[in-house]
C-alpha cells in the first residue's frame, strides 16, 4: 500500500482517557473518505492515503465529529504530505546546533499563527532548546537535557507563533516515512 499523508494528532494516546483506541481511530479517518489507514505507534501519528480527490486536512476535519463522539478527543491533527516531511529531515539539518547536551532532535509541526519572530537558529534563554531551522509549518529543533529536565519545543513554537503544535522526535519521523516506502 502507498500513503501520501501522515496526521500527526496533538496530546493523542492511544487508549488512554480522551484517546481513542487504535481502531476507532482508523474506523473514523476510512469513514471520512482514506483509502488506506495505518496508525503509526501510540502518540497519534498516522499514515493515510485518500480515497477520493479533495485534501487531507478536510479528511481529518471529517473524522474530527466522530473522534470526539466515540472516544472524547477534540483535540487538533495536523496534516502533512510524505514528500513534505522527507525534504524537511533530509540530510542533517541538527549539525549546526548539535553537541554532546543533546538529548533529542525533534520535528514540530504548526498550523496557524505567525511565522517565528526570531532568527535561527535561536536558543531558548535557559540554554535547553535549539530552534534550528524552519519552514512553512515545521520546526526543527535540537533539545538538551535529559527527561523532564530538557527544552520544550512544542510550548517555545506556540508561544512564538501563536499557533497549534505537535512534536515528534527525529527517530519517530524517519520510522514513519520508512514504513510509508513502496513495498
Amino acid at each position: 500500500m502507498s500513503y501520501t499523508h501522515a496526521v500527526f494528532y496533538r496530546a493523542m494516546n492511544l487508549g488512554h482517557r480522551g484517546s481513542p483506541v487504535r481502531g476507532v481511530l482508523e474506523q473514523a479517518l476510512r469513514d471520512a473518505g482514506a483509502r488506506a489507514v495505518r496508525s503509526f505507534q501510540t502518540n497519534g501519528t498516522v499514515l493515510l492515503d485518500l480515497e477520493v480527490a479533495g485534501s487531507a486536512e478536510a479528511l481529518v476535519a471529517a473524522a474530527a465529529p466522530s473522534l470526539a463522539a466515540r472516544a472524547g478527543y477534540a483535540g487538533a491533527g495536523l496534516v502533512r504530505s510524505l514528500d513534505e516531511l522527507a525534504a524537511a529531515v533530509e540530510g542533517d539539518p541538527f549539525a549546526v546546533t548539535r553537541d554532546e547536551r543533546t538529548y533529542r532532535e525533534t520535528v514540530t509541526l504548526v498550523d496557524g499563527g505567525a511565522p517565528l519572530p526570531v532568527a535561527l537558529p535561536w536558543t531558548d534563554p535557559r540554554d535547553t532548546l535549539d530552534l534550528v531551522a524552519a519552514r512553512p509549518g515545521l520546526v526543527l529543533a535540537v533539545v538538551r537535557g535529559g527527561p523532564g529536565a530538557g527544552g520544550d519545543p512544542n510550548g517555545h513554537v506556540e508561544r512564538l507563533t501563536g499557533g497549534v503544535a505537535t512534536t515528534r522526535t527525529l527517530g519517530t519521523v524517519r520510522r514513519l516515512l520508512a514504513a510509508a516506502a513502496p513495498d
